[in-house]
């Protein structure tokens, strides 16, 4: 097996953590299969106009050819347009930017299927290039793409649905995303929910030792809540925040740490100045991703807020740390995290709840080690990217023999009940 994948978001020099997960499975999948290229577009941008905009010299700063992990690696300049709306548009430019390579790409390394990771404007990209080049394609869909982006406006709506009709497989984040690609697109055949999985040993659960929080410039006499996203207000930080100042009253032990892009950092440190806690709340920004399991370890909780979300990470990581998750029931998250089971669920936007949610967790140790207990099973049993690998390499075999391509089974529809979570056992 030889494949193309095309992804904007991998890991680089300028964004180490850019769909860092997504990255782990494809180093995975590399070790099971003859090869991988990986062609991660950026936006082509003069180099003059750096004199303009200094900030965008980070643009420059990758090769445009690496090889790591035994994975061929192009960062080609593609032509782009800002902004949401113009997204659907934006796969369209990529397509064209990428086809001559891609096409060379294709020839050079026998390349036998084209993934997209995320459905504009990779997926548009990679459905359209692959059909182009007479090749089975599949893509991603991640959350962000199907909640806002599709629906953004007609041109992104209507490329997004020509393309998921042409695209031979489609792969979902969570159950939720699957149900909701199945509404848009008006078909079942070749939607599956598959999910990467983590590297469950980097989360082992073990407690901190006291250098532990040396490294971390933390103090051991302090008890710390953890909320990992970027700084946003559909992130629910206010609604995060407000409960931190009631839960803080109570417990005036705790800290807040903040781990993440701080895109709203100067509206939020006003808000927490108004409150009075600005000096409970540590703020951090994006940190190395395996100092994450080091903040995991020395916190007691993890205050999940989001609006909306595919199925993140964190919370996975969280569940295997042994880090007990109180977030709000959306997207896919209801999947995993079971209320009263694997942890506790509060509506979105609810503040009075997720404060009621984090103290009761704090209180009731019994609901506490319960969860605990029975989140780290079900993330070693199921999110295990060890295991998840092999079902998506024998997935992408049946897409490329073609067979029973109208029918290509769940590869984890036996462990969803009903209601669409998983049992625990």
């Amino acid at each position: 097996m030889r494949i193309l994948v095309i992804s904007q978001m991998y890991p680089c020099k300028r964004h180490p953590t850019s769909a860092i997960f997504f990255a782990n499975l494809i180093k995975k999948l590399a070790k099971k299969v003859e090869k991988i290229v990986v062609v991660t577009p950026r936006p082509y941008i003069p180099k003059v106009l750096t004199k303009v905009k200094p900030e965008w010299k980070r643009w420059f700063i990758d090769p445009m050819v690496s090889i790591e992990e035994n994975i061929h690696i192009i960062r080609p300049y593609v032509l782009q347009m800002r902004g949401m709306g113009r997204e659907g548009l934006n796969g369209i430019l990529m397509y064209l930017s990428l086809l001559k390579k891609c096409r060379e790409i294709v020839k050079e390394n026998d390349i036998n299927i084209i993934l997209g990771y995320n459905l504009l404007p990779d997926g548009i990209a990679t459905v359209k290039m692959a059909k182009r080049l007479k090749l089975p394609s599949g893509m991603w869909a991640i959350g962000s793409d199907v909640n806002d982006f599709v629906s953004y406006n007609r041109i992104n709506y209507y490329l997004t649905m020509k393309n998921m009709v042409n695209s031979d497989l489609i792969l979902t984040e969570s159950k939720d995303l699957e149900l909701k690609v199945k509404k848009i697109l008006k078909k079942k055949n070749n939607v599956l929910t598959f999910y990467k999985g983590i590297e469950v040993t980097n989360f082992n659960g073990k407690k901190p030792k006291d250098d532990t929080y040396t490294e971390l410039s933390l103090r051991s006499e302090y008890k710390y809540l953890l909320f990992v996203g970027r700084l946003i207000y559909d992130k629910g930080i206010y609604e995060l925040t407000k409960a931190f100042r009631e839960i803080s009253k109570r417990y005036p032990e705790y800290r807040l740490i903040l781990l993440g892009e701080e895109t709203e950092k100067d509206k939020l440190m006003e808000h927490l100045k108004n409150y009075g806690i600005l000096e409970r709340v540590i703020f951090r920004g994006i940190v190395p991703y395996n100092q994450v399991a080091d903040y995991m370890k020395v916190s007691e909780m993890l205050l999940f807020s989001s609006w909306a979300e595919g199925l993140p990470n964190v919370v996975l990581e969280s569940m295997a740390s042994g880090l007990p998750v109180v977030t709000t029931d959306v997207g896919g998250i209801p999947e995993v995290v079971v209320d009263e089971v694997t942890g506790l669920l509060v509506p979105p936007r609810d503040t009075d709840a997720l404060t009621a949610a984090a103290l009761r967790m704090i209180e009731d140790n019994e609901l506490r080690q319960r969860c605990i207990i029975n989140a780290r099973e079900l993330v070693l049993q199921r999110f295990d990217v060890n295991k998840n690998v092999d079902t998506l390499y024998e997935v992408l075999k049946e897409v490329i023999k073609g067979k029973n391509k109208k029918n290509i089974c769940n590869p984890f529809g036996e462990q969803f009940e009903n209601n669409g979570t998983f049992s625990i056992s």
